[in-house]
Parts: C-alpha cells; sequence; structure tokens
C-alpha cells in the first residue's frame, strides 16, 4: 500500500510540475465567441511563454508565439498597437518584440477593467518584459533602449521615461 501511494504522489508531483499547451491548430479562430473561449488558451500560451527561457529553436515556444499574435490580430474584445517605444525596444532583436506583445496580451487579460488604457497597458507590459528580460536564466538579453528602461524603472522613473 506504501508502495501505491508514493507512486501516485510521484506520479502527481511530476505532472504538477510539466507545462503543456494545447494543440493551437485545432483551436479555431473565426468569430467573436471563439476569441472569448480561446482566452484560457492565450493565458496558457503567455504564461508558458513568460515562465520559460527563450530558446531560439523551441517549437512550443514559437507556437504559443504565433498563436498569441493571431489572436491578437482578430480579437474584436482588445486593440494592441505597437508604437515607436516598442520599436526602439526592440531594435536588433525582434525576440524582445515577441515577449513583448505576449506581455501585452496577459496584462489585458488580467486587467479587462483597464485594458483600454493604452498607457496603462503600456507601463504594465515593459514592466513584465523587463522582469523577464533582466532575470538571466531567461536568457533574453535587454537591448540598449530595454537597459535605459530598467534602469528608470529601478529609479521609479520608468512612467515619466515612457
Amino acid at each position: 500500500m506504501k508502495t501505491v501511494i508514493i507512486a501516485l504522489l510521484a506520479f502527481y508531483c511530476n505532472c504538477s510540475f510539466c507545462q503543456t499547451t494545447p494543440d493551437y491548430d485545432n483551436i479555431k479562430l473565426i468569430d467573436k465567441g471563439d476569441y472569448q473561449v480561446a482566452e484560457r488558451n492565450v493565458m496558457q500560451a503567455a504564461n508558458y511563454i513568460l515562465s520559460t527561457p527563450f530558446e531560439k529553436d523551441d517549437l512550443t515556444r514559437l507556437k504559443s508565439l504565433q498563436f498569441i499574435i493571431k489572436w491578437m490580430t482578430g480579437t474584436p474584445d482588445f486593440s494592441f498597437s505597437l508604437d515607436e517605444m516598442a520599436t526602439k525596444m526592440a531594435k536588433g532583436n525582434d525576440d524582445v518584440l515577441g515577449v513583448y506583445m505576449v506581455c501585452m496580451t496577459k496584462y489585458c487579460l488580467e486587467n479587462k477593467a483597464s485594458s483600454k488604457d493604452g498607457r496603462a497597458v503600456k507601463l504594465n507590459s515593459i514592466k513584465m518584459l523587463l522582469s523577464y528580460c533582466e532575470n538571466a536564466n531567461n536568457k533574453l538579453k535587454l537591448t540598449k533602449q530595454l537597459k535605459k528602461l530598467s534602469e528608470a524603472n529601478q529609479n521609479g522613473e520608468l512612467e515619466k521615461e515612457l
């Protein structure tokens, strides 16, 4: 009996730490209802990307990002825009732009009441992006502009910098 309990506990612990993503190819995004139903999958994809280190050849990460971008471009409930700051932040590193878009999506889904406030979305998404990039384990280097924003954030002046 003790062996069965230990085996079940080991199985449970192993499964609870696994990060699986849905089969994005089978999630239809056609009408408004589809986009609303897919929000759970979009959050799962965003959480996957923001909780795993950047790897250029990670197919799961790439599919998750593609799904998020597809959802972002079609959702009728949210509006996303990339301004000059986004271009500056990602200069020389398109992977930074992808993570920024994930941060925007995650912020909007978690904060629906303020998702229409472009300034709040931008500020909080940049904070999320900085947090991800500042973690050396995530292997996504800060661009020159992100270093400047990181310094402003540490000095409590990020909002003024934007």
